[in-house]
């Protein structure tokens, strides 16, 4: 019995060890590699649509910049409330571990790996209350990463 107690207890250090390491993992290193691999040009010309057919790219920067961090299970925003039909650029760093930065109900989802800053330009075309969550399972928090926009 106290064998078997014995592995219980190293079982559950495990797991709370593989649930709080948020993110860290090979997508890195493979995306790093896919990008290294690509020509200026193509990089250039990754433009990805979101719901409402507006282009969006990294490498864009157009109307209001909004700063954004992602860290261990939150989202820190210098704004979330914006106008219908006016491009946003949110500059995002990442500051621990790696994240996905997703607006439900839009095409956007773009990982944030740690120490790094990347930029995602949407234009939201219909008023509403949208939702930013954390697609990338982070750790034990990641249910909590979670940020309301409201579009005007």
């Amino acid at each position: 019995m106290k064998k078997k107690k014995h592995w219980m207890f190293f079982g559950f250090l495990a797991l709370i060890f593989i649930l709080s390491a948020c993110g860290n993992s090979d997508n890195e290193e493979k995306t790093s590699e896919n990008m290294d691999s690509m020509s200026e040009e193509e990089m250039e010309n990754m433009d990805m649509e979101d719901s409402s057919g507006t282009n969006t790219s990294s490498n864009e920067v157009s109307g209001e910049e909004v700063s954004v961090v992602a860290s261990n299970w939150k989202w820190e925003m210098s704004k979330t409330e914006f106008k219908a039909g006016e491009p946003v650029t949110f500059s995002i760093k990442g500051e621990q571990g790696l994240h996905g930065f997703a607006i439900q109900g839009t095409d956007i989802d773009e990982q944030i790996p740690e120490g790094e800053t990347i930029k995602v330009t949407w234009t939201p075309e219909k008023a509403g209350e949208y939702t930013l969550v954390c697609s990338i399972a982070c750790g034990s928090g990641h249910g909590d990463m979670v940020q309301k926009i409201i579009v005007n």
